[in-house]
């Protein structure tokens, strides 16, 4: 595919004391699994730091290619919607692209390939799994503009209100299931696919 992917991984992470992108996951730290599955997916990938910026890098470094982007966030405490903007920033032009979460471990190279797959019509797509709203979002290269312009703060479920959003109803829970909290931690540990 060519396409991006914006990951976002700046975030205070509170519910998890602060950890969750930093906790082992199959011998590695959970965002390591994210940034390695979008680039097996073929995807320019830009991962937003902030808080633990420096963590984050170490523990990105294996990953390093022309294909991956490590972009700071100055004002992460501001929310997500500050992530988005410096990551869209980063986007190149003419290219559809993903804004992904750096939390969900289950996320795979091939859940983006069925997304990419079934947009057809809309500016926006995402996925829905038993009713839940979840992620990655998908979206024209055209919207990268419409993030531009946004003041902080703000969020993308507010922004995509204004927009035609496509459904694509799953059968995966990897798309809805992110490690917020230890709790949640605990249960990936225990998910099927281990």
């Amino acid at each position: 595919m060519s396409m991006q992917n914006i990951l976002l991984a700046a975030g205070l992470a509170q519910r998890s004391g602060g950890e969750k992108l930093m906790l082992p996951y199959k011998g590695r730290p959970i965002i390591a699994h994210a940034v390695e599955q979008s680039l097996l997916a073929g995807l320019y990938t830009i991962v937003v730091t902030g808080f633990r910026k420096m963590e984050v890098e170490r523990a990105l470094e294996q990953f390093a290619c022309p294909n991956l982007i490590l972009t700071y966030n100055e004002t992460y405490a501001l929310g997500q919607g500050s992530s988005t903007l410096v990551g869209a920033k980063a986007l190149r032009d003419d290219e559809d692209f993903f804004i992904s979460l750096s939390d969900m471990p289950l996320i795979g190279a091939s859940h983006y390939h069925f997304l990419e797959r079934h947009f057809t019509y809309s500016e926006a797509l995402r996925p829905i799994y038993k009713g839940q709203v979840g992620h990655p979002v998908l979206l024209r290269a055209s919207f990268k503009a419409q993030i531009l312009e946004q003041t902080v703060p703000f969020t993308m479920h507010t922004l995509l209100e204004d927009f035609p959003v496509e459904q694509c109803i799953v059968d995966d829970e990897a798309y809805v299931r992110d490690i917020d909290t230890i709790h949640a931690y605990t249960e990936l540990l225990r998910y099927p696919r281990l």
